[in-house]
């Protein structure tokens, strides 16, 4: 339950905390609300990283050297988002994205030892898209 004076935070998800897919409850049992869907900003790329539960690892680049990545914001109490964030496990973590307006909100980023095995989908533009075209 949301406190009336706790603080909002706005968080991107990419991958298996998006709608419908397996871990969005972590969002929604923290009384989080979709605020939108966007693209970030096109300085990304995205990879299929293997776990026991399928999900993309984010990773910046430089400009002009990524991609344009489509994520829900969704906004949460600052409590929630403490419960929230201790549930992720490695090699993902929480930091700073850059959406297509330039806003900067935390969102979902992954180590980078972790896309030495994974397998680059940025073209694809979407999880669920990726998603898509492996069937699932």
């Amino acid at each position: 339950m949301v406190h009336p004076s706790d603080q909002m935070v706005k968080v991107a998800v990419v991958g298996a905390h998006l709608t419908g897919q397996p871990l969005n409850y972590q969002l929604t049992d923290e009384g989080a609300i979709l605020i939108q869907t966007t693209r970030t900003k096109s300085i990304y790329k995205l990879y299929a990283i293997e776990g026991v539960i399928p999900k993309p690892g984010l990773v910046r680049q430089g400009e002009g050297r990524g991609w344009a990545i489509e994520v829900e914001v969704w906004e949460i109490s600052v409590t929630g988002f403490g419960r929230f964030v201790v549930q992720i496990p490695p090699p993902l973590g929480m930091g700073n994205v850059i959406l297509e307006d330039d806003h900067v909100v935390k969102g979902f980023i992954c180590e980078p030892y972790a896309i030495i095995n994974g397998t680059e989908i940025s073209h694809f533009g979407s999880w669920r898209t990726y998603l898509s075209n492996q069937g699932q």
